[in-house]
């Protein structure tokens, strides 16, 4: 019972760290050719779909220098 438990547990930890690996190369990728702006705007959504704050929460984004 406590070896199912623990493979469970490892099992869903790796997909969690594939997830997020797959979130991040999509999001390398659609950077590619943002203007700041639009970068700031990935970012926020990066965090909630991590787990970070809620974009929702976050407000407007700032405005990015430059």
């Amino acid at each position: 019972m406590l070896t199912a438990a623990i493979v469970t547990a490892a099992v869903l930890a790796v997909a969690k760290v594939v997830r997020d690996w797959l979130i991040l190369r999509q999001v390398r990728a659609a950077m590619e050719g943002c203007s700041a702006r639009d970068r700031v705007r990935i970012g926020l959504r990066l965090a909630g779909a991590l787990g970070g704050r809620q974009a929702d929460d976050a407000g407007p984004p700032a405005e990015p220098e430059g």
